[in-house]
């Protein structure tokens, strides 16, 4: 045989069993599964709302887990919770709600306080109603308004320091409305379509230009805790847990930040 025609044929053998090779090794290769990345379901009351997308951007960014946000009024969030029967963290704007989920049996685990609800009371500029304190809001011509009390940890409460006056009856016959949310019991004061309302301490914090806010004696005010708690629904329960503990670590300062009371 020519020896240019061998060498030929030694060099094409040797470019076959390499690209055989490449073939085999490839062969071989496993596609990378791309997981999903981890999700939490919080439902949360409609008044925590800055603070806790707050402290959830930080921990998704932390962590890599999505937490996936739903707001509402605490007591519309505690029947779609119990419908539903879905979902890992129930944080409502007060102690009093946690405990009626216990009673329903959806309840896991509890923490906190990761701050406190403290109700005051807030007028329009000028004060037009004359209110000095709480058992002012009994006086005739009193236009109160205030927070639904089925719905919002605020409004329950607020029926509370009302019956430690001694003048509940009247201080209702001069509740013209039943809103929501503090937040709307707020606009409406500010727009002067009522000249009392109660709502919580941190509702006043940016607007503290367009209303009067008193404080309520302590001697009847009710300061509710506001807590983190896991629900028996979750699917991943450690994953909740720390989700639970990164709030009351890291929860307070974030509260206090947007006006909450955390003492």
């Amino acid at each position: 045989m020519d020896n240019n025609v061998k060498l030929r044929s030694m060099i094409f053998i040797a470019i076959l069993s390499v690209s055989l090779l490449l073939l085999g090794g490839c062969s071989k290769e496993v596609p990378q599964k791309h997981e999903e990345p981890k999700t939490l379901l919080a439902y949360v009351g409609a008044n925590l709302k800055d603070p806790v997308s707050d402290l959830v951007a930080t921990y998704e960014k932390k962590t890599g887990v999505k937490v996936e946000l739903t707001f509402n009024n605490s007591g519309t969030l505690m029947n779609q919770i119990d419908t539903t029967k879905k979902g890992d963290i129930y944080m409502p704007g007060g102690i009093s709600f946690v405990e009626k989920a216990k009673q329903k049996g959806i309840i896991d685990q509890v923490l906190g306080p990761i701050a406190y609800h403290t109700p005051v009371i807030i007028t329009p500029k000028g004060n037009p109603g004359q209110v000095s304190g709480i058992e002012d809001l009994a006086k005739e011509g009193v236009k109160l308004v205030i927070p639904d009390k089925d719905a919002t940890a605020i409004g329950r409460t607020a029926y509370k320091i009302f019956n430690k006056t001694g003048k509940s009856a009247e201080i209702e016959n001069n509740i013209i409305a039943n809103l929501e949310s503090p937040a709307k019991v707020l606009a409406v004061i500010i727009m002067g379509q009522g000249n009392a309302g109660i709502v919580e301490y941190s509702n006043t914090f940016k607007d503290k230009e367009k209303i009067e806010v008193i404080p309520i004696d302590p001697k009847v005010n009710e300061v509710e805790q506001i807590p983190v708690a896991s629900l028996v629904y979750s699917t991943n329960k450690e994953l909740a847990a720390d989700f639970m503990q990164y709030m009351k670590e890291n929860g307070p300062a974030v509260f206090e930040k947007y006006g909450f009371k955390t003492k």
